[in-house]
């Protein structure tokens, strides 16, 4: 069994290669035959490919530039912007900037509502991200780290007062093992309240959420996302190493999960909004298509890995708080013959001067069959006309 499971890691870790180096493939259109590089080569749904090739192989014009001024009262659309919060506390804690009041936080949920932001639950969200589903203009998800007790107790009755959801992202072992010596976590059972009543709940690692040594020095990096140290080999652990322990944390989440609340979908934030290849190929693998990180900024279908605005700072206003909603930049829209396409996997990309489009979305939206073989590295285009 072991020997199995070193294999699939061994081979997870080629795939995550492979996708990352650009290749040379062969499009062929009505028997013609195109050469093009071409970026996630292993992947026919990431296949991305030169904007001027696509154009000549679909015979049609693809544009990528922002989107036109919106109506006034309406800060995006087709986006979602998440907000992230951790603890709550009923007095202001001039100490801890991070811990906001529970005074603060209704203060925001009030002006979300006044300024015409609509808060969506993980379900439409996920409708939105993962299969194309639509969304209210001004969209926002809510969304809690660490599962501290006063999600319950201060948060709870406030979303509750607004017709509110949010999720929480729970270090699963620590409601498994609670500390008596650290600031209180949530239950089981309040969990299962809570979700009766909308609230969602998802992982943030089952025991990842700490630093661990990286180096012979004592250097600390986040655990879930580093190749730890191995002190009494002298070496760091190697990439099949890393993915077997973080691939046992995180599957043994998922199952607390499902066991405690009887979770059907799956999500994770990443602790201390640490990731990199490695870690998304391992919930990748784990079926966790869901994963957010801490950075500014609105998320589009493309943005699997989404950006979080920091909503749990104490020294900003409600006011300040939702204008890093209000005031960003237009989006880049992709577009075929005008037309925009809804970019579900892939956003277009720079590379060495080169934009490159995400082929497939392309062939689906113009209702062209893409078939691909990617050992050969050779792409059909089905039901195609000649004249097209």
């Amino acid at each position: 069994m072991l020997l199995v499971v070193i294999v699939l890691l061994l081979s997870l870790a080629a795939i995550l290669n492979t996708q990352r180096e650009p290749s040379t493939i062969i499009i062929n259109v009505n028997g013609q035959m195109i050469k093009t590089i071409a970026a996630n080569p292993a992947s026919p749904d990431d296949l991305m490919i030169p904007k001027a090739v696509a154009e000549q192989a679909l015979n049609t014009q693809i544009g990528w530039q922002k989107s036109g001024p919106l109506p006034k009262g309406i800060y995006y659309r087709d986006q979602v912007a998440v907000l992230m919060y951790h603890h709550l506390s009923e007095k202001p804690m001039p100490q801890f900037p991070w811990v906001l009041s529970v005074d603060r936080f209704d203060d925001q949920m009030n002006l979300l509502k006044q300024e015409g932001f609509h808060v969506i639950n993980m379900a439409e969200y996920r409708e939105f991200m993962l299969n194309n589903g639509a969304v209210p203009d001004n969209a926002v998800l809510l969304t809690f780290d660490d599962g501290y007790e006063s999600f319950y107790k201060l948060a709870f009755p406030v979303l509750q007062k607004y017709g509110y959801t949010a999720v929480n992202f729970v270090i699963v072992s620590t409601i498994d093992h609670p500390d008596p010596n650290s600031v209180p976590k949530l239950t089981w059972e309040q969990m299962r309240e809570m979700k009766h009543a909308g609230m969602g709940f998802y992982s943030h690692t089952y025991d990842l959420h700490h630093y661990g040594v990286v180096d012979a020095e004592g250097g600390q990096r986040p655990a879930a996302s580093a190749l730890l140290y191995v002190d009494d080999e002298n070496r760091n652990e190697m990439n099949v190493e890393y993915y077997s322990r973080v691939t046992r944390d995180l599957a043994k989440a998922e199952q607390r999960l499902k066991e405690e609340l009887g979770n059907t979908d799956s999500a994770i934030a990443f602790p201390y909004g640490s990731y990199n290849d490695r870690l998304l190929a391992v919930c990748d693998s784990l079926g966790i298509s869901l994963t957010f990180k801490i950075e500014d900024g609105i998320n589009t279908r493309a943005d699997r890995n989404a950006a979080r605005i920091n909503g749990g700072s104490e020294t900003l206003t409600a006011a300040l708080t939702l204008d890093q909603m209000k005031h960003i930049d237009l989006p880049m829209e992709l577009t075929l013959n005008n037309q925009k396409v809804n970019m579900v996997r892939n956003s277009p990309e720079m590379r060495k001067g080169t934009l490159m489009v995400p082929f497939h979305q392309l062939c689906k939206d113009l209702h062209i069959d893409m078939k691909y073989d990617p050992k050969r590295r050779i792409v059909e285009l089905i039901h195609m006309d000649a004249g097209a």
